[in-house]
């Protein structure tokens, strides 16, 4: 999807005798009750999230109660390639389910598998929290793959000064950016993202990134009209242009770091170092704990990219992440993936989309 195309709505999904299908307006007082008031699992970012999927797609919270406990699983419903039925997955980032006491999660799985036949739900894809720690809550017969970890960045206040906390090398950076003029403004809610867009769209370019990552109009727009929590914008500016920024989200004792970018004038002055510091400063002023740094490249420690974010809190214990890929319907399975196999890209009729 490209310009300035919408998604096309779908045809709302249907509750069962076991699984609710929540309405809209209880949707983030449930999570939140459950232990999942984060951005990632609120309304307002499935509801943005829908434009980075290709072709339909809605958003859906299903809430299930047991005599043990309750569980909601947020998620988006895809229509299928063939137009004959539905895949669900996570929203992109994070997310997964969220329970509150202990819901016997083999009764929960089958609820669900009869739920989508009954919508015709064919496989789900499931991004866990790493802050949550719900891959606890998957249901057995989901297939978990351990992808590895992310980082949590500990901004307490009682931490006092986060710089001399970072490792040296992200210190000298920080320092060199002061020395070259850069100067760093953090804002909340801003109308509207083109600046930070056109600069992203440019740092993707440079590293080849994949279609997927230049996002359409309707992705923009519908961040600064409700991303589930306050967008922040971490911009790193000099000589007046901006060179380096973040894009975040706050809500809560949280900060997201979601996006980044950088101009080929920033990659050797620390610019964006010195927003990520920043932004945990901002973070901390304001009574938050943690600046979720995420995770590397495919999820694994030893990439650059989750050395880097390490760095800023070297002493932090990495979050481990995880998927979980469910099949509940075996024979539209195979007839879709042309295979049994859920090896690699899940579910597989997406891998090209």
């Amino acid at each position: 999807m490209t310009g300035t195309e919408q998604p096309a709505a779908l045809a709302a999904p249907t509750s069962t005798d076991s699984v609710r299908v929540v309405p809209d307006g209880e949707w983030d007082a449930l999570v939140a009750r459950l232990g999942g008031d984060d951005v990632y699992l609120r309304r307002g970012y499935h509801v943005a999230s829908r434009a980075l999927e290709p072709g339909d797609a809605t958003p859906a919270l299903l809430h299930v109660e047991d005599p043990g406990g309750e569980l909601a699983l947020p998620l988006l419903l895809r229509a299928l390639p063939d137009g004959s039925g539905f895949d669900a997955t996570s929203a992109y980032g994070y997310g997964g389910p969220v329970a509150l006491g202990e819901p016997d999660l083999a009764s929960i799985g089958a609820a669900y598998d009869a739920w989508a036949a009954a919508n015709g739900v064919v496989a789900t894809f499931l991004r866990f929290h790493p802050l949550l720690d719900n891959v606890r809550l998957a249901p057995p017969a989901a297939e978990v793959v351990q992808l590895g970890a992310t980082v949590a960045w500990d901004v307490s206040a009682d931490r006092g000064e986060l710089l001399p906390l970072m490792h040296s090398h992200h210190r000298r950076a920080v320092r060199k950016a002061d020395r070259a003029g850069i100067e760093v403004v953090v804002s909340t809610n801003p109308p509207e993202l083109a600046t930070f867009r056109a600069l992203y769209d440019e740092t993707m370019r440079r590293q080849e990134a994949g279609a997927f990552y230049f996002f359409a109009d309707a992705y923009w727009d519908a961040l600064c009209a409700d991303a589930g929590g306050d967008v922040v914008l971490v911009e790193a500016s000099l000589d007046g242009e901006v060179v380096a920024s973040l894009q975040c989200f706050a809500h809560g004792s949280t900060l997201h770091y979601h996006l980044g970018a950088s101009a080929d004038a920033a990659r050797n002055i620390g610019a964006s170092n010195r927003c990520f510091l920043a932004a945990a400063e901002w973070a901390q002023s304001r009574g938050m704990t943690t600046f979720h740094l995420g995770g590397g490249v495919g999820g694994g420690t030893d990439s650059p990219l989750f050395q880097f974010k390490h760095r800023y809190d070297p002493e932090g214990e990495p979050r481990p992440f995880a998927i979980a890929k469910l099949v509940h319907d075996a024979a539209r399975y195979r007839e879709l993936a042309g295979t049994d196999s859920t090896a690699g890209f899940f579910p597989p009729w997406r891998s090209h989309a």
